[in-house]
């Protein structure tokens, strides 16, 4: 009776063992998340930009952009760089970040004459929609800007892309 009872013992112990090795398994992260999107409003005016989890679905990331607006002989020509973090589940997210964006105005008879260039910062709240597996995203936004002139806390944006 000991030998079985102790033989029970072991293989439940074992079993639960596998159990718990499993589950963790499952908890780590999986790829980082990468997304492409465009985006109208924020740092970037009318930019096409790169987002980046640095590990896994959700947490700290990073994106870099391109955009402005006008840009055959003046306009704004903008990059914005940022990190941001994401907290949700299920695909809904708040998002948080902050940034900078390097602007160059123009307004000659070609890019190079008559140009200005500055830096400015930008914070970033906001809802995102990101899939879990590859799929469609959103995001919605404020994007308080933080310039020499001050601060303008009423701009923001819209974002729509692709998660691969």
């Amino acid at each position: 009776m000991k030998n079985k009872f102790l033989s029970l013992f072991l293989m439940m112990t074992l079993f639960g063992l596998q159990l718990q090795a499993q589950q963790r398994d499952t908890d780590l992260p999986g790829p980082p998340a990468k997304t492409i999107f465009g985006e109208i409003g924020g740092p970037g005016l009318f930019s096409a930009n790169y987002d980046q989890r640095f590990k896994g679905q959700k947490g700290w990331g990073f994106r870099v952009g391109m955009g402005g607006i006008g840009f055959i002989t003046s306009g704004v020509f903008a990059l914005p760089v940022g990190f941001n973090h994401l907290s949700g589940k299920d695909g809904h997210y708040l998002e948080l970040g902050a940034g900078a964006s390097a602007i160059t105005v123009t307004d000659g008879e070609d890019f190079f004459e008559n140009s200005n260039s500055t830096v400015f910062g930008y914070l970033n709240f906001g809802y995102r929609y990101q899939p879990e597996k590859k799929g469609f995203t959103a995001r919605v936004f404020v994007s308080p800007l933080i310039t020499g002139a001050g601060v303008f806390p009423f701009y923001g944006g819209i974002s729509a892309g692709f998660k691969f």
